[in-house]
């Protein structure tokens, strides 16, 4: 089986690192990571993604360059998954150790996420299902 090809638009660089460091820590895959659609597509080189992860906060603009892409490419194009990348929590700051009156880094408790944001092992789920999707798809339409 072919590595899956997942596409990330996403003009946040910290967002992008998450993204990134999650997909590479998570799954084996080959990822396009670009801040617009038309970079993006032009980084694709005419290949086709099974995945295609977006911005919760894409510009109209790009989500209408988006849409036209991926409806350029036609029935090639009708298994691609297409997903809103939520707001990821960062990774827990580890408490501090005190030894005698000194502190080494370890004595604060763990710094909460922001309330509204998605703990990546659960976006991980969902990419998982997505890509399983995304390959169910592109074999049903070979057949």
């Amino acid at each position: 089986m072919n590595t899956p090809l997942i596409v990330a638009i996403e003009p946040d660089q910290h967002q992008a690192a998450q993204v990134t460091a999650l997909l590479r820590r998570q799954f084996s895959v080959e990822l396009v990571l670009a801040g617009s659609v038309s970079a993006a597509v032009a980084r694709l080189k005419g290949r086709i993604p099974e995945l295609v992860l977006t911005s919760a906060l894409i510009a109209p603009r790009e989500e209408a360059a988006l849409i036209g892409w991926l409806r350029d490419l036609g029935k090639d194009a009708s298994h691609v998954q297409t997903v809103t990348i939520p707001m990821l929590a960062s990774e827990p700051t580890p408490a501090k150790k005190r030894v005698g009156g000194l502190s080494f880094g370890w004595d604060k408790p763990a710094t909460a996420s922001a309330p509204d944001s998605c703990d990546p092992a659960v976006f991980a789920d969902w990419i998982t299902v997505y890509l399983d999707l995304a390959t169910t798809h592109r074999e049903e339409s070979r057949s």
